[in-house]
């Protein structure tokens, strides 16, 4: 039951993305590189969701791995600030226990994991990220 909540959390956030016009708040929101990148994960995230769906778990391991790599990379760039680049290796520490739980074939595992990425990525966007324009809002 718990995976089936976490899976269908996921599933939820992807298609609400889809639907919310995403794509459209690049301009506004992110320089193009950084939104590729994010781009990027969240379609590694929505592959492993899918691949768990369908018990594809060589498919769901190689879209891990790439999640993996690409947060790890991130966290070593030494233009980004140090904020966001400790946020990256977080979303990468959790990136590395989904695919130990991948490699093992543990789908319970897998659906925590999958949990605790996407909890990275929302703290993280969240106390950065959204702070500020959080405080304008609350101007308002």
């Amino acid at each position: 039951m718990r995976k089936f909540v976490l899976l269908s959390l996921a599933v939820a956030m992807c298609v609400t993305l889809g639907f919310s016009g995403a794509a459209m708040a690049q301009k506004k929101h992110a320089p193009k590189h950084v939104w590729r990148a994010m781009i990027g994960g969240l379609s590694d995230i929505q592959s492993i969701t899918a691949a768990m769906m369908v018990f594809d778990m060589k498919r769901a391991l190689q879209s891990a791995k790439e999640l993996q790599a690409r947060e790890a990379y991130i966290s070593k760039m030494e233009q980004l600030p140090e904020t966001v680049r400790k946020g990256h290796g977080v979303v990468a520490t959790a990136a590395a226990k989904l695919v130990a739980a991948a490699e093992a074939g543990e789908e319970q595992q897998m659906a925590v994991a999958l949990g605790e990425v996407m909890r990275a990525c929302n703290v993280c966007h969240f106390e950065r990220r959204d702070a500020e324009r959080r405080k304008k809002l609350k101007k308002k």
